[in-house]
């Protein structure tokens, strides 16, 4: 892992990308995330919070160290961040936050729709159906804003949460207890 800055890292509390429903059909391939936010009034994505997929945050970053993944959503190498914050900035969404570099386990999901619109808007949604809350041996997940939120100081990295999420929104960064692939 590189060196860090307070020992923090990058990380996208989005999987969705385009697994996210689009709104319309114009072409974004010659905009940047911000530039969309601003020229769609409306939004781009059905999922508001959605991640855009349009690389802001890979532009902003000097080291290569986050990229727009197979599904279209932003994805930090964990083993080149620096934690600078850089991308943080360059997201309109505010979907990139830093954490502590030893957090694996992450909801990748902010959208702040009831579970019926939040599915209908994005195959990889958090729909509040709580499964994680009730599973986690260390009371570590709560619900806010129609989303998993995970208290980093009570998380004890078992993974219960990421088995037993029928959505597949919680992931282990390390890979081993994430049941789908979210790159």
């Amino acid at each position: 892992m590189a060196p860090t800055q307070n020992n923090r890292i990058a990380m996208v509390y989005c999987a969705g990308g385009s697994r996210a429903k689009r709104r319309g059909e114009a072409d974004l391939s010659y905009l940047d995330c911000s530039m969309a936010k601003q020229a769609f009034a409306d939004g781009v994505l059905e999922c508001a919070q959605g991640c855009l997929g349009l690389g802001s945050c890979v532009e902003a970053c000097r080291l290569d160290a986050i990229h727009i993944g197979a599904h279209g959503a932003a994805v930090v190498d964990r083993e080149a961040c620096v934690g600078c914050g850089l991308c943080v900035e360059a997201c309109p969404q505010g979907l990139i936050r830093l954490v502590d570099a030893d957090t694996t386990i992450v909801p990748r999901c902010s959208n702040q729709d009831a579970g019926p619109v939040a599915r209908n808007a994005c195959d990889v949604s958090c729909i509040t159906c709580r499964m994680c809350e009730r599973n986690c041996p260390a009371a570590a997940i709560t619900m806010v804003d129609n989303h998993a939120v995970i208290d980093p100081e009570l998380c004890i990295s078992c993974g219960m949460c990421a088995v037993k999420c029928p959505r597949g929104v919680i992931v282990d960064a390390d890979g081993v207890f994430t049941v789908a692939d979210f790159a």
